[in-house]
Protein backbone atom coordinates (compact mmCIF):
# COMPACT_ATOMS: atom_id res chain seq x y z
CA UNK A 1 0.00 0.00 0.00
CA UNK A 2 1.12 3.59 -0.86
CA UNK A 3 0.51 6.30 1.80
CA UNK A 4 -1.80 9.56 1.19
CA UNK A 5 0.47 11.51 0.84
CA UNK A 6 1.59 9.51 -1.87
CA UNK A 7 -1.68 8.80 -3.16
CA UNK A 8 -2.14 12.74 -3.26
CA UNK A 9 0.58 13.75 -5.09
CA UNK A 10 -0.01 11.21 -7.97
CA UNK A 11 -3.53 12.30 -8.60
CA UNK A 12 -2.00 15.69 -8.55
CA UNK A 13 0.52 15.13 -11.00
CA UNK A 14 -1.79 13.75 -13.42
CA UNK A 15 -4.27 16.70 -13.43
CA UNK A 16 -4.15 18.79 -16.22
CA UNK A 17 -5.58 22.69 -15.68
CA UNK A 18 -8.07 22.97 -17.70
CA UNK A 19 -7.98 25.82 -20.73
CA UNK A 20 -9.31 29.57 -20.01
CA UNK A 21 -12.82 30.62 -21.45
CA UNK A 22 -14.22 34.25 -21.37
CA UNK A 23 -17.55 35.34 -19.20
CA UNK A 24 -18.94 38.23 -18.45
CA UNK A 25 -17.82 39.02 -14.83
CA UNK A 26 -21.42 38.63 -13.62
CA UNK A 27 -21.05 35.10 -13.95
CA UNK A 28 -17.17 34.80 -12.85
CA UNK A 29 -18.22 34.68 -8.97
CA UNK A 30 -16.47 32.04 -7.36
CA UNK A 31 -14.55 30.84 -10.71
CA UNK A 32 -10.74 30.64 -10.89
CA UNK A 33 -9.01 33.86 -12.97
CA UNK A 34 -7.16 32.35 -15.55
CA UNK A 35 -5.09 35.65 -16.44
CA UNK A 36 -3.45 38.22 -14.16
CA UNK A 37 -5.84 41.74 -13.88
CA UNK A 38 -3.99 44.85 -14.55
CA UNK A 39 -5.35 48.26 -14.03
CA UNK A 40 -5.19 50.64 -16.59
CA UNK A 41 -6.75 53.54 -14.69
CA UNK A 42 -6.24 55.31 -11.26
CA UNK A 43 -9.07 54.18 -8.67
CA UNK A 44 -10.56 57.41 -7.73
CA UNK A 45 -9.09 58.68 -11.32
CA UNK A 46 -9.67 62.16 -9.16
CA UNK A 47 -8.62 63.56 -5.64
CA UNK A 48 -12.31 62.98 -3.90
CA UNK A 49 -13.35 64.67 -0.87
CA UNK A 50 -14.50 62.16 1.78
CA UNK A 51 -16.95 64.79 3.93
CA UNK A 52 -19.18 67.51 3.33
CA UNK A 53 -16.99 70.74 3.58
CA UNK A 54 -14.80 73.51 2.52
CA UNK A 55 -12.23 73.06 -0.45
CA UNK A 56 -9.84 75.74 0.10
CA UNK A 57 -5.79 75.82 -0.17
CA UNK A 58 -3.96 74.97 3.61
CA UNK A 59 -1.37 77.81 3.29
CA UNK A 60 -4.39 80.13 2.75
CA UNK A 61 -5.54 79.35 6.54
CA UNK A 62 -2.47 79.38 8.04
CA UNK A 63 -2.36 80.47 11.79
CA UNK A 64 -6.40 80.39 12.11
CA UNK A 65 -7.93 79.87 15.12
CA UNK A 66 -11.31 80.42 17.78
CA UNK A 67 -9.96 83.73 18.49
CA UNK A 68 -8.14 84.58 15.01
CA UNK A 69 -10.36 83.87 12.18
CA UNK A 70 -8.94 84.05 8.51
CA UNK A 71 -11.47 85.66 5.77
CA UNK A 72 -11.52 83.40 2.27
CA UNK A 73 -13.89 84.17 -0.69
CA UNK A 74 -16.60 81.75 -1.09
CA UNK A 75 -16.70 81.07 -5.24
CA UNK A 76 -18.88 78.45 -5.10
CA UNK A 77 -20.37 74.57 -4.88
CA UNK A 78 -19.34 71.66 -6.63
CA UNK A 79 -21.11 68.04 -6.07
CA UNK A 80 -20.31 64.79 -7.66
CA UNK A 81 -20.52 64.58 -11.17
CA UNK A 82 -20.43 68.68 -11.20
CA UNK A 83 -16.63 69.32 -10.70
CA UNK A 84 -15.69 73.01 -10.50
CA UNK A 85 -13.79 73.62 -14.12
CA UNK A 86 -10.92 76.34 -12.83
CA UNK A 87 -8.74 76.02 -10.73
CA UNK A 88 -8.75 78.00 -7.29
CA UNK A 89 -6.85 81.21 -6.44
CA UNK A 90 -5.72 82.74 -3.46
CA UNK A 91 -7.95 83.21 -0.63
CA UNK A 92 -10.53 81.15 -2.42
CA UNK A 93 -12.65 78.09 -1.57
CA UNK A 94 -15.91 76.01 -2.32
CA UNK A 95 -18.15 74.66 -1.07
CA UNK A 96 -17.69 70.79 -1.18
CA UNK A 97 -20.41 67.25 -1.27
CA UNK A 98 -18.77 64.58 -0.53
CA UNK A 99 -17.71 62.34 -3.20
CA UNK A 100 -17.06 65.30 -5.56
CA UNK A 101 -13.92 65.71 -7.20
CA UNK A 102 -11.05 68.26 -5.37
CA UNK A 103 -10.96 71.91 -6.99
CA UNK A 104 -7.29 72.28 -9.06
CA UNK A 105 -4.99 73.91 -6.40
CA UNK A 106 -7.04 73.08 -3.36
CA UNK A 107 -5.48 70.96 -1.00
CA UNK A 108 -7.92 69.76 2.37
CA UNK A 109 -11.23 69.65 2.75
CA UNK A 110 -12.23 71.75 6.05
CA UNK A 111 -15.24 70.32 8.16
CA UNK A 112 -18.41 72.47 7.96
CA UNK A 113 -18.00 73.19 11.74
CA UNK A 114 -15.15 74.88 11.91
CA UNK A 115 -16.20 77.68 9.28
CA UNK A 116 -19.13 80.15 9.24
CA UNK A 117 -20.55 81.95 5.97
CA UNK A 118 -20.84 85.65 6.83
CA UNK A 119 -22.63 85.69 3.15
CA UNK A 120 -22.99 84.33 -0.07
CA UNK A 121 -19.35 85.34 -1.20
CA UNK A 122 -17.56 85.60 2.41
CA UNK A 123 -16.55 82.65 5.01
CA UNK A 124 -14.95 82.95 8.24
CA UNK A 125 -12.31 79.91 9.09
CA UNK A 126 -11.42 79.24 12.35
CA UNK A 127 -9.39 76.32 12.64
CA UNK A 128 -5.61 76.05 10.38
CA UNK A 129 -5.03 72.72 8.09
CA UNK A 130 -2.00 70.64 7.75
CA UNK A 131 -3.00 69.82 4.17
CA UNK A 132 -4.12 66.71 2.82
CA UNK A 133 -7.22 66.14 5.29
CA UNK A 134 -10.44 64.73 4.27
CA UNK A 135 -8.95 63.77 0.49
CA UNK A 136 -9.27 60.21 -1.17
CA UNK A 137 -6.04 60.94 -3.51
CA UNK A 138 -5.90 60.00 -7.26
CA UNK A 139 -4.73 56.33 -7.43
CA UNK A 140 -4.84 55.86 -3.63
CA UNK A 141 -7.12 52.42 -3.80
CA UNK A 142 -5.72 51.14 -7.57
CA UNK A 143 -2.86 52.76 -9.60
CA UNK A 144 -2.49 52.50 -12.93
CA UNK A 145 -0.86 49.37 -13.92
CA UNK A 146 -1.22 47.92 -10.47
CA UNK A 147 -1.55 44.48 -9.94
CA UNK A 148 -5.22 44.05 -9.11
CA UNK A 149 -6.26 40.15 -8.51
CA UNK A 150 -3.52 37.19 -9.36
CA UNK A 151 -4.23 34.45 -12.00
CA UNK A 152 -5.46 31.47 -9.97
CA UNK A 153 -7.38 33.65 -7.15
CA UNK A 154 -11.24 32.74 -7.24
CA UNK A 155 -12.98 35.56 -7.31
CA UNK A 156 -15.23 36.56 -4.31
CA UNK A 157 -18.61 38.98 -5.10
CA UNK A 158 -16.06 42.01 -3.79
CA UNK A 159 -13.62 40.92 -6.67
CA UNK A 160 -16.85 41.19 -9.41
CA UNK A 161 -17.42 44.81 -7.75
CA UNK A 162 -13.47 45.40 -8.53
CA UNK A 163 -13.52 44.34 -11.99
CA UNK A 164 -16.05 46.35 -12.80
CA UNK A 165 -14.79 49.82 -10.88
CA UNK A 166 -11.68 49.11 -13.18
CA UNK A 167 -13.95 49.20 -16.38
CA UNK A 168 -13.91 45.42 -16.88
CA UNK A 169 -17.36 43.69 -18.32
CA UNK A 170 -15.77 40.09 -19.16
CA UNK A 171 -12.74 38.45 -17.95
CA UNK A 172 -10.94 35.27 -18.28
CA UNK A 173 -11.08 32.35 -16.44
CA UNK A 174 -10.26 28.34 -16.08
CA UNK A 175 -13.27 26.48 -17.40
CA UNK A 176 -15.59 24.58 -15.08
CA UNK A 177 -14.61 20.55 -15.75
CA UNK A 178 -17.31 18.62 -16.86
CA UNK A 179 -17.17 15.46 -14.66
CA UNK A 180 -19.43 12.64 -15.53
CA UNK A 181 -20.32 9.84 -13.39
CA UNK A 182 -21.94 6.07 -13.46
CA UNK A 183 -23.68 4.35 -10.32
CA UNK A 184 -23.98 0.29 -11.01
CA UNK A 185 -24.00 -2.41 -9.03
CA UNK A 186 -26.48 -4.88 -7.79
CA UNK A 187 -29.18 -3.87 -5.73
CA UNK A 188 -29.55 -0.37 -6.10
CA UNK A 189 -32.61 1.73 -7.35
CA UNK A 190 -33.52 4.65 -8.14
CA UNK A 191 -35.37 7.17 -6.02
CA UNK A 192 -39.71 6.78 -6.53
CA UNK A 193 -41.68 4.19 -4.26
CA UNK A 194 -40.34 2.20 -0.57
CA UNK A 195 -37.70 -0.15 -1.40
CA UNK A 196 -38.02 -3.76 -1.17
CA UNK A 197 -35.71 -5.00 1.94
CA UNK A 198 -33.13 -6.50 -0.47
CA UNK A 199 -32.61 -3.13 -2.21
CA UNK A 200 -30.92 0.00 -1.44
CA UNK A 201 -31.51 4.01 -2.34
CA UNK A 202 -28.85 5.51 -4.43
CA UNK A 203 -27.65 7.87 -2.07
CA UNK A 204 -24.24 7.65 -3.22
CA UNK A 205 -25.10 9.47 -6.39
CA UNK A 206 -26.99 12.20 -5.16
CA UNK A 207 -24.26 13.03 -2.82
CA UNK A 208 -21.47 12.67 -5.76
CA UNK A 209 -23.51 14.93 -8.07
CA UNK A 210 -24.27 17.63 -5.49
CA UNK A 211 -20.12 17.76 -4.39
CA UNK A 212 -19.32 17.99 -7.69
CA UNK A 213 -21.69 21.13 -8.34
CA UNK A 214 -20.33 22.24 -4.58
CA UNK A 215 -16.65 21.77 -5.54
CA UNK A 216 -17.35 24.36 -8.99
CA UNK A 217 -17.77 21.44 -11.11
CA UNK A 218 -20.19 20.38 -13.64
CA UNK A 219 -21.67 17.31 -13.38
CA UNK A 220 -23.02 14.78 -15.81
CA UNK A 221 -25.00 12.03 -14.77
CA UNK A 222 -24.92 8.71 -16.37
CA UNK A 223 -27.42 7.27 -14.64
CA UNK A 224 -27.95 4.30 -13.04
CA UNK A 225 -26.94 0.60 -14.25
CA UNK A 226 -26.60 -3.22 -13.53
CA UNK A 227 -23.63 -4.70 -13.36
CA UNK A 228 -24.51 -6.12 -17.12
CA UNK A 229 -20.72 -6.01 -18.86
CA UNK A 230 -22.31 -4.72 -21.84
CA UNK A 231 -24.40 -1.38 -20.27
CA UNK A 232 -21.83 -1.09 -17.62
CA UNK A 233 -18.68 -0.65 -20.72
CA UNK A 234 -20.83 1.30 -22.79
CA UNK A 235 -21.71 3.56 -19.69
CA UNK A 236 -18.08 3.93 -19.46
CA UNK A 237 -16.78 4.74 -23.21
CA UNK A 238 -19.11 7.75 -22.83
CA UNK A 239 -18.02 8.55 -19.69
CA UNK A 240 -14.77 9.28 -21.14
CA UNK A 241 -15.77 12.13 -23.60
CA UNK A 242 -15.57 14.46 -19.90
CA UNK A 243 -13.05 16.25 -18.26
CA UNK A 244 -12.86 13.17 -15.48
CA UNK A 245 -15.12 10.52 -15.09
CA UNK A 246 -16.19 8.63 -11.60
CA UNK A 247 -17.03 5.39 -11.49
CA UNK A 248 -19.17 4.21 -8.23
CA UNK A 249 -20.77 1.06 -7.33
CA UNK A 250 -22.71 -0.46 -4.04
CA UNK A 251 -21.32 -2.13 -1.07
CA UNK A 252 -20.15 -5.08 -3.05
CA UNK A 253 -16.51 -5.81 -3.18
CA UNK A 254 -17.52 -8.28 -6.13
CA UNK A 255 -19.17 -5.38 -7.85
CA UNK A 256 -16.49 -3.33 -7.40
CA UNK A 257 -13.34 -5.77 -8.59
CA UNK A 258 -15.49 -6.58 -11.63
CA UNK A 259 -15.62 -2.78 -12.63
CA UNK A 260 -12.09 -2.35 -12.43
CA UNK A 261 -11.24 -5.30 -14.52
CA UNK A 262 -13.85 -3.59 -17.16
CA UNK A 263 -11.66 0.27 -16.49
CA UNK A 264 -8.66 -2.08 -17.49
CA UNK A 265 -9.88 -3.80 -20.32
CA UNK A 266 -11.06 0.12 -22.12
CA UNK A 267 -7.33 0.52 -21.59
CA UNK A 268 -7.03 2.89 -18.18
CA UNK A 269 -3.48 2.86 -16.83
CA UNK A 270 -4.04 1.93 -12.74
CA UNK A 271 -1.29 4.16 -10.88
CA UNK A 272 -2.81 2.90 -7.60
CA UNK A 273 -5.67 1.13 -5.82
CA UNK A 274 -4.03 0.25 -2.47
CA UNK A 275 -3.94 3.30 -0.06
CA UNK A 276 -3.17 3.18 2.79
CA UNK A 277 -6.42 5.06 4.14
CA UNK A 278 -9.32 4.53 6.69
CA UNK A 279 -12.09 4.88 5.18
CA UNK A 280 -11.64 4.91 1.21
CA UNK A 281 -10.53 1.39 0.65
CA UNK A 282 -10.83 -0.17 -1.57
CA UNK A 283 -10.76 2.66 -4.41
CA UNK A 284 -8.62 2.78 -7.50
CA UNK A 285 -7.10 5.47 -9.51
CA UNK A 286 -5.41 5.81 -12.94
CA UNK A 287 -6.11 7.47 -16.49
CA UNK A 288 -7.09 6.72 -20.01
CA UNK A 289 -4.96 9.26 -22.01
CA UNK A 290 -5.23 12.92 -20.02
CA UNK A 291 -9.06 11.69 -18.49
CA UNK A 292 -8.62 11.07 -14.87
CA UNK A 293 -10.78 7.96 -13.45
CA UNK A 294 -11.71 7.65 -9.98
CA UNK A 295 -13.36 4.06 -9.20
CA UNK A 296 -14.96 4.11 -5.82
CA UNK A 297 -17.54 2.15 -3.52
CA UNK A 298 -20.61 3.09 -2.36
CA UNK A 299 -20.00 2.91 1.26
CA UNK A 300 -21.08 6.94 2.28
CA UNK A 301 -18.69 7.59 4.96
CA UNK A 302 -15.34 6.12 2.30
CA UNK A 303 -17.26 7.24 -0.42
CA UNK A 304 -17.19 10.73 1.12
CA UNK A 305 -13.46 10.51 1.80
CA UNK A 306 -12.21 9.99 -1.48
CA UNK A 307 -14.22 12.80 -2.67
CA UNK A 308 -12.44 15.04 -0.46
CA UNK A 309 -9.28 13.90 -0.28
CA UNK A 310 -8.23 13.25 -3.69
CA UNK A 311 -11.32 14.36 -6.49
CA UNK A 312 -11.86 17.43 -4.78
CA UNK A 313 -7.88 18.56 -4.92
CA UNK A 314 -7.94 17.31 -8.65
CA UNK A 315 -11.08 19.25 -9.62
CA UNK A 316 -9.36 22.23 -7.84
CA UNK A 317 -5.82 22.20 -9.74
CA UNK A 318 -8.39 21.86 -13.28
CA UNK A 319 -9.88 24.84 -12.24
CA UNK A 320 -6.77 26.78 -12.17
CA UNK A 321 -6.62 27.05 -8.28
CA UNK A 322 -3.69 27.52 -6.23
CA UNK A 323 -4.80 26.23 -3.15
CA UNK A 324 -6.27 22.97 -4.13
CA UNK A 325 -6.61 21.22 -0.01
CA UNK A 326 -9.05 22.17 2.47
CA UNK A 327 -8.00 24.73 5.58
CA UNK A 328 -6.81 22.40 7.95
CA UNK A 329 -6.28 24.02 11.56
CA UNK A 330 -5.33 22.89 15.14
CA UNK A 331 -8.36 21.87 17.41
CA UNK A 332 -8.23 20.85 20.86
CA UNK A 333 -10.02 16.90 20.83
CA UNK A 334 -12.84 16.83 23.44
CA UNK A 335 -12.78 12.92 23.59
CA UNK A 336 -10.18 10.10 23.52
CA UNK A 337 -9.50 8.54 19.90
CA UNK A 338 -7.57 6.02 19.02
CA UNK A 339 -5.42 5.51 15.99
CA UNK A 340 -4.72 2.33 13.82
CA UNK A 341 -1.52 0.79 12.90
CA UNK A 342 -0.35 1.51 9.31
CA UNK A 343 -3.17 3.51 8.04
CA UNK A 344 -4.11 7.30 8.01
CA UNK A 345 -7.81 7.60 9.38
CA UNK A 346 -10.19 10.30 9.06
CA UNK A 347 -13.10 10.38 11.49
CA UNK A 348 -16.13 13.19 11.25
CA UNK A 349 -15.77 15.87 13.78
CA UNK A 350 -17.98 18.88 14.88
CA UNK A 351 -15.50 22.07 15.24
CA UNK A 352 -15.80 25.15 17.23
CA UNK A 353 -14.56 28.19 17.77
CA UNK A 354 -14.19 29.45 21.25
CA UNK A 355 -12.03 32.35 22.87
CA UNK A 356 -9.20 29.53 23.36
CA UNK A 357 -9.31 28.90 19.90
CA UNK A 358 -10.52 25.71 18.26
CA UNK A 359 -11.95 22.16 19.75
CA UNK A 360 -13.44 19.64 17.77
CA UNK A 361 -15.77 16.26 19.34
CA UNK A 362 -15.20 13.26 17.31
CA UNK A 363 -18.76 11.97 15.71
CA UNK A 364 -19.09 8.28 17.00
CA UNK A 365 -21.85 6.97 14.97
CA UNK A 366 -21.40 3.70 12.75
CA UNK A 367 -19.43 4.76 9.70
CA UNK A 368 -22.28 4.06 7.45
CA UNK A 369 -24.56 6.91 8.80
CA UNK A 370 -25.99 9.00 6.27
CA UNK A 371 -26.91 11.73 8.08
CA UNK A 372 -23.57 12.28 10.37
CA UNK A 373 -22.37 14.39 7.73
CA UNK A 374 -25.03 16.66 7.86
CA UNK A 375 -23.71 17.69 11.20
CA UNK A 376 -20.35 17.27 10.45
CA UNK A 377 -18.06 20.17 9.82
CA UNK A 378 -14.38 18.97 10.20
CA UNK A 379 -12.66 16.06 9.18
CA UNK A 380 -10.02 14.89 12.17
CA UNK A 381 -6.86 13.21 10.89
CA UNK A 382 -5.47 11.00 12.88
CA UNK A 383 -1.91 9.58 11.48
CA UNK A 384 -0.96 5.95 11.63
CA UNK A 385 0.91 4.49 14.31
CA UNK A 386 -0.42 7.48 16.38
CA UNK A 387 -1.76 5.61 19.20
CA UNK A 388 -4.20 6.82 21.61
CA UNK A 389 -4.91 10.26 21.47
CA UNK A 390 -6.58 11.78 24.57
CA UNK A 391 -9.02 14.34 25.26
CA UNK A 392 -7.24 17.77 25.22
CA UNK A 393 -4.59 16.60 22.59
CA UNK A 394 -4.10 18.93 19.25
CA UNK A 395 -5.33 17.13 16.14
CA UNK A 396 -5.81 18.83 12.78
CA UNK A 397 -8.49 18.85 11.31
CA UNK A 398 -9.84 19.83 7.65
CA UNK A 399 -12.85 22.59 7.91
CA UNK A 400 -15.46 21.09 5.37
CA UNK A 401 -18.23 23.30 7.09
CA UNK A 402 -18.46 26.93 8.74
CA UNK A 403 -17.23 26.31 12.11
CA UNK A 404 -19.69 26.42 15.63
CA UNK A 405 -19.81 29.20 18.12
CA UNK A 406 -18.57 27.31 21.38
CA UNK A 407 -19.10 28.23 25.03
CA UNK A 408 -16.02 29.09 26.91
Amino acid sequence: MISVEKAFQIVLDSIRVLDPVTIPILGARSRILAEDIISSENVPANNIATLNGYALKAEDITGAGSNQPVELNLIGDVAPGQPLEKPLKAKQAVRIISGAIIPKNADCVLPEEHAVRQSSKKLLVYKSSSGGEFIRKRGEDIGEGALVLPKGKKLKAADIGTLSEIGYSEVQCFRQPRVSFLTSGQGIVDNGGPLSNDMGGPSSRYTLYSQLAEYGAEPVDLGLAGMSREEVSTKIIEGLDHDMFVSTVGQSMDDFTNVKKMLEQLGMDIKFWRVAIKPAKPFIFGTVGDIPIFGLMGHPYAFYIVMEQFIRPALMKMMGSKIVRRTEVQAILTKDLKSENGVTCFMRGVVCLTDAGFTVTPDLRKPNSIKAFSTANGLIVIPAHSGYLNAGTKVTVQIIGEPEAGQN
